[in-house]
């Protein structure tokens, strides 16, 4: 790990003990779970274990569980259930989504499915009206993410599956409402039958669990497009990853376990983060509006911007002083675009030199001191 980790968003350092403990699992109980052997059984009884353990975290049972290689490809198995067996087509998706629900919706349009695009506002938040307005006879699914993974912005779900609900209430037929909720599992948790959304997909690698195993929750199994061996219900068939779904449970728990006074620390971070930027000659916030405490915004994800400086260029400066920040999404890194933020109407300027800074359970406040007054150095030095 960098000497000075901000990056924790894109990537949580996994927990030592159970990465450890998964690896032993893996030579001791190395049956194929689909097996009827004794070896295979010992195998089930770890699987159906370590999903009882996940769906008790997430507020749901086992049945419920469908594990998955990692986030993006349970957001991929919900959105391409559309092309299978439906009449409606229209998705209706926020301009704020990830990559994993945001590129996937341009395969659903070259394939003829109608996306409605939903902006935010320009404090980054997606609201239950403009969703409700979108809905038409013909809508198959609302894809709407719980936490914005590049400004932390927590979503209103419960009130905008609420709203769907009762704008498509005189369809006669229900949209499936998906929710990407990877960034929300670990810090602020998340309960998918309280919120009443009918999908939900997440990672483990976000929560210090290891890489390579996620899950997707469904209330009511779907219809995939890919079929194989029948593994998990038939929705997402191929070997079940035995000690990665262990791990995943494990660490879903821990994190739960963990989660007031880990937050009571994110709130400390982020009031040391956000009251540093301000204090440094042209940096700020993204959105300018958002002040430490906000219960709106998840506090281990914050977005500022240093205007005359490149984000990019300020990373590459920021690591080569032992600091790991981001300008957003890892999977996006490569990319000049800055997607989330232009769809919240962020100046070019500030868009062009805004960077993430992200938090987590190893993080100090002399983590934070270190990042500012470097960057208030560098910003300083090589601002245009």
């Amino acid at each position: 790990m960098s000497p000075c980790y901000l990056d924790w968003a894109a990537g949580a350092p996994p927990y030592r003990d159970l990465i450890t403990e998964a690896a032993d699992l893996a030579t001791r109980c190395y049956g194929n779970p689909s097996s009827m052997h004794s070896a295979g059984k010992s195998a089930r009884t770890e699987l159906e274990n370590s999903r009882a353990g996940l769906a008790t975290v997430i507020g749901t049972t086992a049945e419920h569980i469908i594990f998955t290689s990692g986030g993006t490809e349970a957001d991929s198995i919900a959105m391409l259930s559309t092309l299978t067996g439906k009449s409606q087509r229209s998705v209706i998706i926020s301009s704020i989504e990830h990559a994993a629900i945001f590129e996937q919706a341009r395969i659903l349009e070259e394939l003829g499915i109608t996306v409605i695009r939903i902006a935010p506002d320009h404090d980054g938040f997606i609201t239950p009206e403009a969703v409700a307005n979108a809905v038409r006879p013909d809508t198959a699914m609302v894809a709407i993410m719980s936490v914005n993974n590049e400004t932390g912005a927590i979503q209103p779900i419960k009130r905008i599956v609420d709203s769907v609900r009762t704008a498509a209430g005189n369809a006669g037929r229900q949209p499936f409402f998906y929710c990407d909720a990877v960034q929300a599992l670990g810090p602020i948790g998340f309960d998918a039958v309280a919120t009443g959304v009918d999908g939900a997909g997440f990672s483990a690698h976000k929560l210090g669990g290891p890489r390579g195993i996620g899950a997707l929750y469904l209330r009511k199994p779907l219809r995939p497009l890919a079929i194989g061996g029948g593994q998990e219900g038939g929705i997402r068939p191929g070997t079940h990853n035995t000690p990665g779904a262990w791990a995943f449970a494990k660490a879903a728990a821990r994190s739960a376990e963990t989660r007031v006074p880990a937050m009571a620390r994110a709130r400390e971070l982020e009031k040391a983060l956000i009251d540093g930027l301000r204090r440094i000659p042209g940096a700020t916030p993204i959105p300018v509006s958002r002040m430490a405490g906000d219960e709106r915004y998840s506090p281990n994800i914050v977005h500022a911007a240093f205007p005359g400086l490149g984000g990019e260029v300020l990373c590459r400066l920021l690591d080569m002083q032992g600091i790991a920040v981001s300008t957003g999404a890892a999977c996006s890194s490569t990319r000049k675009e800055r997607r989330i933020l232009d769809a919240m109407g962020v100046d070019r300027a500030f868009s062009f030199s805004s960077i993430r800074i992200s938090t987590g359970r190893d993080t100090t406040v002399a983590d934070i001191n270190e990042f500012l007054g470097h960057a208030a150095s560098l910003h300083a030095q090589y601002r245009v």
